[in-house]
């Protein structure tokens, strides 16, 4: 059809001026246009006009739809993943404070355990201490008493003998103990 179209175009334009164009030489013909070239391209304007609207306009208007559909589901996707990625953030942030409440928590009772721990342990090693000390000095006040003793009789053994020397008989023991068990608590009455 446009094939139809450039043949009458150019068959009007080998026929050269004529009256009619002689006429409109004054009006479009001065702009050098010619009315029936336009008139073509108006016919085969609207010729592919209604062939692209009758065979391809629907299929892009209907692929332009979809797109637009599919950007907008993608906008819808895109907010409504926002709006849980900052209620997931929000849930994370109040789990890790509750967390980190419940180690604080867990951190002042063990803190507290442990000084009670210690304070078990210094009462338990000053008990022991005590214990220690007061078992040394049980033992150092029996060794005392053995020595004192020990010590007496030695005594009592060198009295004796020393008397014997001085007296020049011999007491037997009981008479010895007694006279030096009197000897010896004269000298603690005057000492």
């Amino acid at each position: 059809m446009t094939e139809l179209l450039y043949r009458i175009v150019a068959q009007t334009s080998e026929h050269g001026p004529t009256a009619e164009h002689a006429e409109e030489a004054g009006g479009i013909g001065a702009l050098g246009l010619d009315p029936l070239a336009i008139l073509a391209q108006a016919v085969t304007f609207l010729l592919l006009f209604w062939i692209i609207k009758r065979f391809a306009l629907e299929k892009i208007v209907n692929t332009l739809e979809e797109r637009r559909k599919t950007i907008d589901k993608g906008v819808r996707l895109g907010i409504h993943m926002q709006v849980e990625q900052d209620k997931l953030a929000d849930t994370i942030e109040q789990k890790l404070q509750g967390v980190r409440k419940k180690a604080d928590i867990i951190l002042a009772e063990a803190n507290q355990e442990a000084g009670a721990i210690v304070k078990q342990a210094e009462a338990t090693a000053q008990t022991s201490v005590d214990t220690m000390l007061s078992d040394a000095r049980a033992r150092i006040e029996d060794d005392v008493q053995k020595a004192k003793r020990e010590l007496k009789k030695e005594t009592i053994d060198l009295v004796a003998a020393a008397t014997e020397i001085i007296i020049d008989e011999k007491l037997d023991a009981q008479k010895d103990s007694e006279l030096i068990e009197r000897a010896l608590e004269g000298a603690n009455r005057n000492g």
